[in-house]
């Protein structure tokens, strides 16, 4: 049971720091130059990044088999996204980029598990 809280603990925070980040670049896009053309990237980016936190938070604080649960956070990181913009949208249509998207975002979970497991 305590692992299980400390995946959903990742979980929460990777969409902590998702919601911050792009709280902060809507900010450089609303007062900058920032063209709308960079929102693709940073959406990878910044999903990416926070997927890659949440798998290091879990297995940090686990000690244990760091890729599976960066994977397991990753996973239901962006299944969760996924379902919340299907949800969020009229019509929702699946594009390979949000293949990639998956794939990046279990990637770099894994990579952030076992950087976390090995973390001192």
């Amino acid at each position: 049971m305590e692992k299980t809280n400390y995946v959903l603990k990742g979980l929460g925070y990777s969409y902590i720091i998702t919601l911050a980040i792009l709280l902060i670049y809507n900010l450089l896009i609303t007062f900058t130059d920032l063209g709308g053309n960079t929102i693709a990237m940073a959406s990878s980016f910044i999903t990416t990044l926070s997927s890659a936190f949440g798998g290091f938070y879990a297995s940090k604080n686990i000690k244990e088999k760091g890729l599976i649960y960066g994977v397991l956070v990753g996973f239901l990181y962006i299944i969760c996204l996924i379902l919340i913009v299907f949800l969020a949208q009229d019509n929702f249509t699946y594009e390979i980029d949000t293949l990639y998207k998956i794939g990046f975002s279990v990637i770099s979970g894994g990579i952030g598990g076992v950087l976390g497991v090995n973390f001192k």
